[in-house]
């Protein structure tokens, strides 16, 4: 009888010893997700959770995961959330970031137009994990105005800021090389000029068809050694901007002022988009050197003095309320 028990029990013993190794072997090797971002939603039970993730290509085997979550009593502490997993994970890692509700994707959405200072107050407003994100984020970019490129971006709460800083930045570099690929001739302006002449136009007007008429006018000035003579970059270099630019800003003789200073502005005045980038390398070929607005979001186009001052007194003046 004692001989039948002790045998029982030492076949128990080692299946559960090979159980446990096999658990552990499956806990270790780590598997590239087929989809690398998922949802836990509030409420879901570990059976939802591991369904979900077997599904996604996160974990292998749902079931196996779920006992691992119940060996190590946390199949009550998986936190809802967003997560991502880009990179090849283990089932041990995902129980881990779950319990502890890390890894959790942020949402960013970077405006076209917006400033570097736009850009970094937003980023300081979410929820990354590293306490002083803004602050180091607004040192490592402070001469990168214009190279933070515009799109809908997914980080991870532990991202820190050089890490986004270089997704935004290799994000532009993307993006304008493929614009670059798409001329027929290489530019006659360098990159910096490109970018801080595409921040001009962005600032300028946000009706997509306009803009390569908008360049035009900036080349054509150009050419001619006319002031830019462009709000935007005026009111880039006050300080303390109420949203009214006056005449005296006007001769405000801060270095972006294209009223005072001949030529493009010494850099980018905000992060411009694709669109305004493929107007300043391809622009319009027109005769216009000057633009109104006609109070609708479009802009009325002149080649002469005479009819752009025809124009302000039509839209500015007459149709002022």
């Amino acid at each position: 009888m004692l001989k039948r028990f002790l045998k029982k029990s030492l076949t128990i013993g080692f299946c559960l010893v090979v159980l446990g190794a096999g658990v552990g072997v499956y806990m270790a090797r780590p598997m590239l997700p087929k989809e690398p971002k998922v949802l836990i939603e509030k409420g879901m039970t570990l059976k939802e959770i591991s369904t979900r993730l077997e599904q996604q290509g996160i974990v292998r085997n749902r079931w196996l995961f779920m006992m691992y979550a119940y060996g190590l009593r946390k199949q009550n502490s998986l936190k809802a959330g967003e997560y991502l997993f880009e990179k090849p994970v283990t089932p041990f890692t995902v129980l881990d970031y779950l319990s502890r509700g890390i890894s959790q994707v942020i949402k960013v959405l970077i405006i076209e137009g917006w400033t570097l200072q736009q850009i970094t107050d937003y980023l300081g407003d979410l929820p990354f994990k590293e306490p002083n994100f803004k602050q180091e984020f607004l040192r490592l970019s402070k001469d990168l105005e214009g190279y933070l490129f515009p799109n809908t971006y997914h980080l991870i709460s532990e991202t820190q800021p050089s890490e986004a800083l270089k997704i935004f930045t290799t994000e532009f570099q993307k993006n304008y090389q493929k614009a670059l690929q798409e001329l027929n001739v290489s530019p006659t302006l360098s990159q910096n000029q490109i970018i801080t002449l595409a921040s001009v136009i962005e600032k300028e007007t946000g009706t997509e068809t306009e803009r390569p008429l908008i360049a035009s006018v900036f080349y054509n000035r150009l050419a001619k050694k006319m002031p830019l003579q462009s709000d935007p970059t005026v009111i880039y270099g006050l300080k303390n901007f109420d949203g009214n630019i006056r005449k005296a800003d006007l001769s405000n003789p801060h270095p972006y002022n294209t009223y005072v200073h001949a030529g493009l502005p010494p850099g980018p005045i905000c992060n411009p988009g694709l669109n305004s980038i493929r107007a300043a390398l391809k622009p319009e070929q027109t005769n216009f050197l000057y633009f109104v607005s006609k109070q609708d979001g479009t802009h009325y186009f002149s080649s002469t003095v005479a009819e752009h001052a025809e124009a302000v007194r039509l839209f500015q003046i007459k149709g002022s309320p």
